[in-house]
C-alpha cells in the first residue's frame, strides 16, 4: 500500500524548515522509527511514522521549506510497490507522530 508524508495541517500557516532526514531513500521503516525533523518558528519536531514500510521517496531536502499539507515523501509496504508519478497523486496518509522539542 502506498503511504504519502504531509505536514500536518495543525501547524497553521506556519512554513516549517526540513533539518534532516533520519532515514534515506530505500530505508526500511518500522513503526515507532523517526523519520525526519522541521523546525517551526518555535520547536523542532520530529515526526516518528507508526506502521511499517519502505521510504521510497524524499521530496524535499535538509533545507527546504515546506508548508502544511505539503506531501514529503512516500513510503510503501514493500521496496518494489510501484510509485505514484507525482507529490498530488493519490495515496493514504502516513499516521504519523509528533515530538516537539
Amino acid at each position: 500500500m502506498i503511504r504519502k508524508l504531509v505536514i500536518p495541517a495543525e501547524l497553521g500557516e506556519v512554513e516549517v524548515r526540513l533539518l534532516d532526514w533520519l532515514k534515506s531513500e530505500g530505508d526500511a521503516v518500522a513503526a515507532g522509527d523517526a523519520l525526519l525533523e522541521f523546525e517551526t518558528d518555535k520547536a523542532i519536531v520530529v515526526v516518528t511514522a507508526s506502521e511499517d514500510g519502505v521510504l521510497r521517496r524524499v521530496l524535499f531536502g535538509s533545507g527546504d521549506w515546506m508548508k502544511p499539507g505539503d506531501v514529503v515523501a512516500w513510503l510503501t509496504s514493500t521496496a518494489d510497490e510501484p510509485l505514484p508519478s507525482g507529490a498530488e497523486a493519490d495515496g493514504a496518509l502516513l499516521t504519523v507522530t509528533f515530538d516537539v522539542t
